[in-house]
Protein backbone atom coordinates (compact mmCIF):
# COMPACT_ATOMS: atom_id res chain seq x y z
CA UNK A 1 0.00 0.00 0.00
CA UNK A 2 1.24 3.52 -1.01
CA UNK A 3 0.12 6.49 -1.48
CA UNK A 4 1.37 7.19 -4.98
CA UNK A 5 4.08 9.82 -4.15
CA UNK A 6 6.74 8.62 -1.24
CA UNK A 7 5.66 5.32 -1.42
CA UNK A 8 4.89 5.18 2.39
CA UNK A 9 3.35 1.77 4.33
CA UNK A 10 0.29 3.55 5.42
CA UNK A 11 -1.38 -0.04 6.74
CA UNK A 12 1.66 0.72 9.35
CA UNK A 13 0.01 2.89 11.69
CA UNK A 14 -3.86 1.27 11.24
CA UNK A 15 -3.39 -1.29 14.11
CA UNK A 16 -1.61 1.50 16.65
CA UNK A 17 -4.20 4.59 15.86
CA UNK A 18 -7.31 2.44 15.54
CA UNK A 19 -6.52 0.80 19.04
CA UNK A 20 -5.21 4.45 20.05
CA UNK A 21 -8.92 5.93 18.70
CA UNK A 22 -11.02 3.25 20.24
CA UNK A 23 -9.58 3.47 23.67
CA UNK A 24 -9.54 7.41 24.13
CA UNK A 25 -13.10 7.81 22.78
CA UNK A 26 -14.57 4.95 24.66
CA UNK A 27 -13.30 5.91 28.04
CA UNK A 28 -13.29 9.73 26.65
CA UNK A 29 -16.44 10.20 26.46
CA UNK A 30 -18.25 9.30 29.12
CA UNK A 31 -15.73 10.23 31.59
CA UNK A 32 -15.71 14.16 30.07
CA UNK A 33 -19.40 13.80 30.35
CA UNK A 34 -19.40 13.32 33.49
CA UNK A 35 -17.16 15.75 34.47
CA UNK A 36 -18.78 18.38 32.59
CA UNK A 37 -21.83 17.11 34.66
CA UNK A 38 -19.92 17.71 37.78
CA UNK A 39 -18.91 20.85 36.66
CA UNK A 40 -22.47 22.39 36.53
CA UNK A 41 -23.47 20.96 39.61
CA UNK A 42 -19.99 22.98 41.38
CA UNK A 43 -21.05 26.14 39.57
CA UNK A 44 -24.62 25.62 40.81
CA UNK A 45 -23.55 25.55 44.15
CA UNK A 46 -21.77 28.63 43.94
CA UNK A 47 -18.47 27.53 43.49
CA UNK A 48 -15.28 27.13 41.00
CA UNK A 49 -14.89 30.91 40.31
CA UNK A 50 -12.18 31.67 37.64
CA UNK A 51 -10.89 27.86 37.83
CA UNK A 52 -14.46 26.50 36.74
CA UNK A 53 -14.74 29.04 33.31
CA UNK A 54 -10.99 27.86 32.59
CA UNK A 55 -12.16 23.81 33.32
CA UNK A 56 -14.86 24.07 31.60
CA UNK A 57 -13.83 25.26 28.14
CA UNK A 58 -10.78 22.74 28.49
CA UNK A 59 -13.57 20.08 28.46
CA UNK A 60 -15.43 21.30 25.99
CA UNK A 61 -12.38 21.17 23.96
CA UNK A 62 -11.59 17.44 24.74
CA UNK A 63 -15.19 17.06 24.30
CA UNK A 64 -15.00 18.18 20.26
CA UNK A 65 -11.85 16.41 19.95
CA UNK A 66 -13.38 13.17 21.02
CA UNK A 67 -16.40 13.47 18.63
CA UNK A 68 -14.06 13.56 15.76
CA UNK A 69 -12.27 10.40 16.87
CA UNK A 70 -15.06 7.78 15.22
CA UNK A 71 -14.40 9.29 11.36
CA UNK A 72 -10.66 8.63 11.96
CA UNK A 73 -11.25 5.58 13.09
CA UNK A 74 -13.17 4.93 9.71
CA UNK A 75 -10.74 6.73 8.25
CA UNK A 76 -8.03 4.49 9.01
CA UNK A 77 -9.71 1.29 8.47
CA UNK A 78 -10.28 2.15 5.11
CA UNK A 79 -6.80 2.44 4.36
CA UNK A 80 -6.43 6.05 4.46
CA UNK A 81 -8.95 6.78 2.20
CA UNK A 82 -11.59 9.69 3.06
CA UNK A 83 -15.13 8.64 1.70
CA UNK A 84 -16.98 11.84 2.53
CA UNK A 85 -16.05 14.38 1.14
CA UNK A 86 -13.60 17.68 0.98
CA UNK A 87 -15.74 20.20 2.87
CA UNK A 88 -16.42 16.83 5.63
CA UNK A 89 -12.54 16.36 5.87
CA UNK A 90 -11.76 19.65 5.85
CA UNK A 91 -14.05 20.36 8.85
CA UNK A 92 -13.45 17.46 10.93
CA UNK A 93 -9.28 18.33 10.89
CA UNK A 94 -10.40 21.91 11.48
CA UNK A 95 -12.09 20.60 14.61
CA UNK A 96 -9.63 18.17 15.52
CA UNK A 97 -6.71 21.02 15.98
CA UNK A 98 -8.23 23.71 16.67
CA UNK A 99 -8.67 21.29 20.12
CA UNK A 100 -5.76 20.30 20.27
CA UNK A 101 -4.04 23.56 20.29
CA UNK A 102 -7.30 25.12 22.65
CA UNK A 103 -6.19 22.19 25.05
CA UNK A 104 -2.78 23.48 25.19
CA UNK A 105 -4.29 27.29 26.13
CA UNK A 106 -6.30 26.43 28.35
CA UNK A 107 -3.52 24.17 30.52
CA UNK A 108 -1.35 27.37 30.25
CA UNK A 109 -4.11 29.71 31.56
CA UNK A 110 -4.89 27.25 34.73
CA UNK A 111 -0.96 27.21 35.26
CA UNK A 112 -0.79 31.30 35.21
CA UNK A 113 -3.78 31.44 37.23
CA UNK A 114 -2.47 28.85 40.42
CA UNK A 115 0.98 30.84 39.94
CA UNK A 116 -0.87 34.09 40.50
CA UNK A 117 -2.84 32.41 43.53
CA UNK A 118 0.54 31.53 45.09
CA UNK A 119 3.09 34.35 44.73
CA UNK A 120 0.49 37.15 44.48
CA UNK A 121 -2.90 36.07 46.28
CA UNK A 122 -4.13 38.86 47.21
CA UNK A 123 -3.00 41.54 44.40
CA UNK A 124 -4.04 39.13 41.77
CA UNK A 125 -8.38 39.26 42.95
CA UNK A 126 -8.43 41.95 40.13
CA UNK A 127 -7.68 39.83 37.69
CA UNK A 128 -8.53 36.06 38.79
CA UNK A 129 -12.25 37.13 38.52
CA UNK A 130 -14.68 35.06 36.50
CA UNK A 131 -15.31 38.16 34.05
CA UNK A 132 -11.74 37.48 33.34
CA UNK A 133 -11.85 34.07 32.71
CA UNK A 134 -14.87 34.42 30.26
CA UNK A 135 -13.02 36.90 28.29
CA UNK A 136 -9.59 34.86 27.98
CA UNK A 137 -11.69 31.26 26.64
CA UNK A 138 -12.91 34.21 23.91
CA UNK A 139 -9.61 35.42 22.86
CA UNK A 140 -8.69 31.92 23.34
CA UNK A 141 -10.78 30.49 21.00
CA UNK A 142 -11.11 33.17 18.47
CA UNK A 143 -7.07 33.44 17.91
CA UNK A 144 -6.57 29.32 18.05
CA UNK A 145 -9.19 29.15 15.58
CA UNK A 146 -7.61 32.39 13.38
CA UNK A 147 -4.35 30.86 13.77
CA UNK A 148 -5.54 27.33 12.46
CA UNK A 149 -7.17 28.98 10.03
CA UNK A 150 -3.95 30.37 8.43
CA UNK A 151 -2.57 27.12 8.42
CA UNK A 152 -4.92 24.21 7.51
CA UNK A 153 -6.60 26.14 4.71
CA UNK A 154 -6.74 26.40 1.76
CA UNK A 155 -7.20 22.77 1.90
CA UNK A 156 -6.25 19.68 3.99
CA UNK A 157 -7.62 17.35 1.50
CA UNK A 158 -6.24 15.37 -1.40
CA UNK A 159 -8.45 14.36 -4.05
CA UNK A 160 -6.61 11.91 -5.66
CA UNK A 161 -5.19 9.86 -3.00
CA UNK A 162 -8.46 11.03 -0.52
CA UNK A 163 -5.77 11.54 2.31
CA UNK A 164 -7.32 14.02 5.05
CA UNK A 165 -4.84 15.60 6.87
CA UNK A 166 -2.56 14.01 5.27
CA UNK A 167 0.35 15.57 3.09
CA UNK A 168 3.79 13.26 1.91
CA UNK A 169 5.53 15.01 1.39
CA UNK A 170 4.25 18.13 2.80
CA UNK A 171 4.44 21.70 1.06
CA UNK A 172 6.73 23.96 2.41
CA UNK A 173 3.83 26.68 3.58
CA UNK A 174 2.13 23.91 5.87
CA UNK A 175 5.77 22.72 7.32
CA UNK A 176 6.18 26.55 8.39
CA UNK A 177 2.89 26.30 9.82
CA UNK A 178 3.68 23.30 11.70
CA UNK A 179 7.08 24.42 12.75
CA UNK A 180 5.48 27.17 14.02
CA UNK A 181 2.78 25.25 16.36
CA UNK A 182 5.70 23.41 17.56
CA UNK A 183 7.59 27.40 18.40
CA UNK A 184 4.41 28.72 20.49
CA UNK A 185 2.36 25.56 20.93
CA UNK A 186 5.32 23.26 22.80
CA UNK A 187 8.21 25.02 23.38
CA UNK A 188 6.42 28.80 24.87
CA UNK A 189 4.02 26.63 26.53
CA UNK A 190 6.86 24.52 28.26
CA UNK A 191 8.99 27.11 29.11
CA UNK A 192 5.91 28.74 30.58
CA UNK A 193 4.49 26.29 32.44
CA UNK A 194 8.53 25.84 33.77
CA UNK A 195 8.95 28.99 34.74
CA UNK A 196 5.16 29.03 36.47
CA UNK A 197 6.57 25.67 38.65
CA UNK A 198 10.04 26.93 39.31
CA UNK A 199 8.15 29.84 41.39
CA UNK A 200 5.38 28.34 43.12
CA UNK A 201 7.38 25.85 45.52
CA UNK A 202 8.64 28.59 47.15
CA UNK A 203 6.02 28.97 49.98
CA UNK A 204 4.89 26.17 52.54
CA UNK A 205 1.75 26.58 52.83
CA UNK A 206 -0.52 23.71 53.24
CA UNK A 207 -3.27 24.63 50.52
CA UNK A 208 -0.31 26.29 48.21
CA UNK A 209 1.47 23.10 48.63
CA UNK A 210 -1.67 21.49 46.57
CA UNK A 211 -1.77 24.23 44.33
CA UNK A 212 2.40 23.45 43.16
CA UNK A 213 0.86 19.56 43.06
CA UNK A 214 -1.93 20.50 40.42
CA UNK A 215 1.06 22.59 38.66
CA UNK A 216 3.40 19.31 38.82
CA UNK A 217 0.44 16.81 37.13
CA UNK A 218 -0.21 19.57 34.45
CA UNK A 219 3.64 19.59 33.41
CA UNK A 220 3.43 15.84 33.57
CA UNK A 221 0.56 15.64 31.26
CA UNK A 222 1.79 18.37 29.21
CA UNK A 223 5.05 16.59 28.55
CA UNK A 224 4.42 13.33 28.25
CA UNK A 225 1.40 13.48 26.36
CA UNK A 226 1.91 16.57 23.95
CA UNK A 227 6.08 16.51 24.47
CA UNK A 228 6.78 13.38 21.49
CA UNK A 229 4.47 14.64 18.84
CA UNK A 230 5.78 18.09 18.78
CA UNK A 231 9.61 17.06 19.27
CA UNK A 232 8.84 14.26 16.42
CA UNK A 233 7.17 16.93 14.74
CA UNK A 234 9.80 19.46 14.94
CA UNK A 235 12.36 17.14 13.73
CA UNK A 236 10.00 15.90 10.69
CA UNK A 237 9.34 19.75 9.03
CA UNK A 238 12.24 21.36 9.70
CA UNK A 239 14.19 18.32 7.65
CA UNK A 240 11.81 18.43 5.14
CA UNK A 241 12.83 21.95 4.72
CA UNK A 242 16.05 20.98 4.38
CA UNK A 243 16.41 17.74 2.96
CA UNK A 244 16.99 16.84 -0.96
CA UNK A 245 15.51 13.46 -0.59
CA UNK A 246 11.72 14.41 1.67
CA UNK A 247 10.53 11.11 0.75
CA UNK A 248 13.69 9.07 2.38
CA UNK A 249 12.88 11.44 5.44
CA UNK A 250 9.12 10.88 5.35
CA UNK A 251 9.44 6.86 4.91
CA UNK A 252 11.72 6.95 7.99
CA UNK A 253 9.80 8.52 10.64
CA UNK A 254 5.96 7.84 9.17
CA UNK A 255 5.14 5.61 12.33
CA UNK A 256 6.35 7.43 14.66
CA UNK A 257 5.41 10.30 13.83
CA UNK A 258 1.72 8.96 13.54
CA UNK A 259 1.98 7.20 16.94
CA UNK A 260 3.16 10.48 18.59
CA UNK A 261 0.27 11.83 16.45
CA UNK A 262 -1.99 9.68 18.04
CA UNK A 263 -0.81 10.08 21.40
CA UNK A 264 -2.35 13.65 22.01
CA UNK A 265 -5.72 12.29 22.11
CA UNK A 266 -4.44 10.74 25.29
CA UNK A 267 -4.88 14.03 26.73
CA UNK A 268 -9.16 14.17 26.63
CA UNK A 269 -8.81 11.32 29.04
CA UNK A 270 -5.94 12.78 31.52
CA UNK A 271 -8.47 16.19 31.61
CA UNK A 272 -10.86 14.95 33.69
CA UNK A 273 -8.92 13.09 35.94
CA UNK A 274 -6.58 15.16 36.98
CA UNK A 275 -9.31 18.69 37.50
CA UNK A 276 -12.23 16.84 38.28
CA UNK A 277 -12.07 13.11 39.57
CA UNK A 278 -8.57 14.41 41.86
CA UNK A 279 -10.92 17.65 42.99
CA UNK A 280 -13.02 17.35 46.55
CA UNK A 281 -15.61 19.60 45.63
CA UNK A 282 -16.66 18.47 42.38
CA UNK A 283 -16.50 14.82 43.46
CA UNK A 284 -18.98 15.86 46.29
CA UNK A 285 -21.20 17.72 43.67
CA UNK A 286 -21.33 14.47 41.82
CA UNK A 287 -21.84 12.84 45.08
CA UNK A 288 -24.66 14.53 45.66
CA UNK A 289 -26.47 14.75 42.15
CA UNK A 290 -26.23 10.93 41.51
CA UNK A 291 -27.40 8.93 44.21
CA UNK A 292 -25.64 5.56 42.60
CA UNK A 293 -22.22 7.13 43.90
CA UNK A 294 -23.81 7.74 47.32
CA UNK A 295 -24.68 4.40 47.67
CA UNK A 296 -21.44 3.10 46.79
CA UNK A 297 -20.12 5.34 49.30
CA UNK A 298 -22.20 4.17 51.92
CA UNK A 299 -21.93 0.57 51.42
CA UNK A 300 -17.74 1.09 51.88
CA UNK A 301 -18.44 3.20 55.05
CA UNK A 302 -20.48 0.15 56.51
CA UNK A 303 -18.31 -1.93 55.48
CA UNK A 304 -15.35 -0.65 56.71
CA UNK A 305 -16.48 2.08 59.73
CA UNK A 306 -12.38 3.27 59.95
CA UNK A 307 -12.09 3.70 56.07
CA UNK A 308 -11.89 7.55 55.83
CA UNK A 309 -12.58 9.52 52.42
CA UNK A 310 -9.54 9.46 50.92
CA UNK A 311 -10.54 12.79 48.95
CA UNK A 312 -8.68 14.48 51.76
CA UNK A 313 -5.47 13.16 50.62
CA UNK A 314 -5.97 14.04 46.59
CA UNK A 315 -4.93 17.17 44.98
CA UNK A 316 -7.72 19.94 44.05
CA UNK A 317 -7.45 23.11 42.74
Amino acid sequence: MSNGSCNLPLDTDIFGLTCIYSLVFSLGLPSNLLSLWGLYQLGRSGGGGCQLVYIFNLLLSDLLQLLTLPLWILYLQGAHRWPYGRVTCELVGYVFYVNVYASVMFLCLIALDRCLAIVYPLSSRRVRTVRVAAISGVAVWTLTFLFCLTGLLPSVFDPERFLCLEQYPVSPRYAYFKITTVALGFLYTSAHIGVTLRRSPSLSDHERHKIVGILVVITINFIVVFGPYHLVGGYRFVSLLLTVEPCGLERAIFLIYRLCYGLTSLNTLLDPLFYIFLCTDARLELKRSLPCLRRGQNTRKKDDPHQSDCSTHLICM
